[in-house]
């Protein structure tokens, strides 16, 4: 499960840290293994522009939130949304569209693992929930 992308990715500074004037701000934690977030979206005109996180957790769940918004930023909100629904197909053992995930199919074989997938779909819980 531990592989080269999960480790680099988990890693990752680049989308790391604090939108001070972010539109959203949102907390997730998962409460069965300590891991938190706080995502910080910047949204304009029904996009995101620009996102961050703040966080603590396993590799997974660090490698799942840099990929996410890896993703995310210049997306329009439905597109983000489409993307959230195959993350969640996939995650499920579902059919999923693979030219909306991208680098993000690499972790398909996270269903395999049901203690991990907590980890993983933190940020998309996350993400999820600031737009409601």
């Amino acid at each position: 499960m531990y592989n080269e992308l999960i480790m680099d990715y988990s890693k990752l500074k680049k989308y790391k840290g604090k939108i001070e004037d972010a539109t959203k701000v949102e907390e997730g934690k998962n409460l069965s293994c300590g891991d938190e977030i706080t995502l910080y979206l910047k949204i304009e005109n029904e996009r995101i522009v620009d996102a961050k996180f703040e966080g603590i957790g396993c590799a997974i769940s660090q490698a799942s939130a840099n990929l996410m918004i890896e993703n995310i930023i210049n997306k329009s909100i439905d597109e983000v949304k489409i993307l959230i629904d195959n993350v969640y197909k996939m995650t499920r053992g579902e059919e999923y569209d693979k030219s909306v995930l991208g680098l993000i199919e690499e972790l398909k074989s996270i269903k395999d693992y049901p203690m991990r997938i907590k980890c993983f779909l933190l940020a998309w819980k996350t993400l999820e929930l600031s737009f409601k």
